[in-house]
């Protein structure tokens, strides 16, 4: 009997990530982010016996503004991935986790080369803002050589979880961050945004929006909900006017929006001793942990959202297959 020879995987989605014309399917996007980051786990497993179980899935909220069967309504060329990382004394040490990131990046770049990407060049650990001092969030990042996107960036959280969980602990410090602007108790007035800033400043408020609508007061939803709709609306219409943007952001300065996303969860989280304003501060058995009572509302919702592309997606596979029927 000869030695059976265990191949490495490819990492795939249940269906294709990207449509011809470029744009992504939010719920194959997030399948293919999941499958690199155990893929990367068994290939740590197998070649250097390391215990380093991963979970992925997408980071940045693109499934807002996407279809119904959960394509993105424009050709998105940054992507964005959450990956938990267990808090494993072993990563302590930075070449072990210099070696995480080079499994990682060679696993990211198979998944995506069928789709004529070509991630090359990778720069990984710095720090992200508003994270956990003692063990903070790593930006991991790799840029197409194709140019058919600008690059993909994975932020490593420290602690184990599922990709639901991760991503609600992660919209805590992305309150803190959008805060930055818009925090009428120190500002007078917005600054103006430029460039990306002003187009990640709105998509953010989209994105805390509806990550959070279940959570929210009705004269939160009052104010916030035409707001949002509006940005949406104008992105979907190609909007690229830095002084619309910067008065859309400022409406939501004077509708003091930042603050109806704190009030949505701040309770919620000081019942369990926590203040959202010092989420760095937070003990590091905390990372990616949520109170009960806000997953019970908001995981369901989330989860909800890919149930009803892949239902879509299904129905609509199903209609096209009907169609080419003989006498249909």
């Amino acid at each position: 009997m000869g030695v059976k020879v265990i191949r490495d995987r490819k990492p795939t989605a249940s269906g294709p990530v990207f449509t011809p014309d470029g744009r992504a399917n939010a719920l194959y996007l997030n399948e293919l982010f999941d499958a690199v980051a155990k893929e990367t786990a068994t290939r740590l497993h197998r070649r250097y016996r390391a215990e380093v179980p991963l979970t992925g899935g997408l980071w940045g909220g693109s499934w807002y503004f996407a279809d119904e069967c959960g394509y993105t309504r424009a050709r998105f060329r940054r992507l964005y991935s959450l990956v938990c990382v267990p808090q494993n004394r072993g990563l302590e040490d930075p070449g072990n986790l210099k070696l995480m990131f080079k499994v990682y990046a060679s696993v990211l770049a198979e998944a995506f080369e069928p789709y004529g990407i070509a991630l090359g060049d990778a720069n990984g650990g710095d720090i992200i803002g508003y994270s956990n001092r003692k063990r903070p969030t790593l930006d991991f990042q790799m840029w197409d050589a194709n140019k058919k996107i600008d690059y993909i960036r994975c932020f490593f959280s420290y602690n184990s979880a599922t990709w639901e969980e991760a991503y609600l602990y992660e919209t805590v410090r992305l309150i803190k961050q959008t805060k930055e602007t818009l925090d009428k108790k120190t500002l007078t007035e917005p600054p103006r945004l430029e460039g990306m800033a002003i187009r990640f400043q709105l998509q953010d408020l989209v994105i805390l929006y509806h990550t959070l609508e279940p959570v929210l007061s009705e004269q939160a939803k009052a104010v916030g909900g035409p707001l949002v709709e509006r940005i949406m609306t104008r992105f979907a219409q190609g909007m690229s006017d830095e002084a619309e943007m910067n008065a859309l952001n400022a409406q939501a300065f004077e509708g003091e929006l930042i603050y109806a996303y704190e009030d949505a969860i701040r309770a919620d989280f000081a019942r369990e001793g926590l203040d959202i304003t010092k989420v760095e501060e937070w003990p590091v058995d905390r990372i990616n942990r949520v109170p009960a009572s806000l997953k019970e509302q908001l995981i369901p919702h989330l989860q909800a959202i890919f149930q009803r592309y892949r239902g879509n997606l299904k129905a609509a596979e199903a209609s096209a297959l009907s169609g080419k029927r003989p006498g249909k």
